[in-house]
């Protein structure tokens, strides 16, 4: 009787044991396939940098615990490119942009793509110092030529940047601010970046205020 008792308690612990194997395997696959899941919408198809859902997913995470920086980086006459060379070649250039991109990223410097030509870094825990050196490393990247279908192709940038204040990060006033010295950036030239002040950068937010009131009039 006991050993008819102990054939039945390894049978039942064989089965259970076998169980919870495939229940591992199955736990193991759904986590494999909700993670590629995630990767897939949060990655950019042409670049295979985060896109704009995975920008959103960082600030919605975001606890605000460090210093943030914000740059917002637009290609130069990326429009002349892809309207004079097609938008496969256009897609190739942002492509090849983005390896260079990623050869500078790390935990503390992301990068993603918002649409079109615009690219926005993220750095954490930045030093102001430290934030312009990336500015110019990503400048000197990107400004070296490429081979887009058998021709050398050349693009720059021109780039804003946005410090938070102390440990208070507003993303909208971040953005803003990384926009309007971008811009500020074009117009001195560009292939070359802006780091927004409150001073200078004031007839710029002046002239925003304006043209939305003007829309909004007319």
């Amino acid at each position: 009787m006991a050993e008819y008792i102990g054939i039945i308690y390894i049978t039942i612990i064989g089965l259970l044991s076998a169980m919870l194997v495939g229940i591992t395997i199955v736990l193991r696959s759904l986590l494999r396939e909700r993670t590629m899941l995630m990767k897939l919408a949060y990655t950019d198809a042409v670049t295979g940098l985060m896109n704009r859902n995975g920008f959103d997913h960082f600030w919605n995470r975001h606890k605000g615990k460090d210093h943030l920086a914000v740059l917002s980086l637009d290609l130069d006459h990326f429009k002349e490119i892809n309207d004079t060379y097609g938008h496969q070649a256009g897609d190739q250039l942002l492509h090849d942009v983005s390896i260079r991109l990623r050869q500078i990223t790390n935990k503390n410097q992301l990068a993603f793509r918002i649409g079109g030509d615009e690219f926005v870094f993220i750095m954490k825990n930045c030093d102001p110092n430290k934030v312009e050196i990336l500015a110019a490393l990503i400048l000197d990247k990107i400004s070296r030529s490429f081979e887009i279908q058998g021709r050398n192709i050349t693009v720059t940038g021109s780039i804003g940047i946005s410090v938070s204040e102390g440990r208070h990060v507003d993303r909208q006033k971040m953005m803003a601010e990384a926009d309007l010295a971008m811009y500020h950036a074009k117009k001195l030239g560009r292939n070359r970046y802006s780091l927004y002040r409150e001073d200078r950068h004031k007839y710029l937010k002046e002239l925003e205020y304006s043209l939305k009131k003007k829309k909004i009039l007319f």
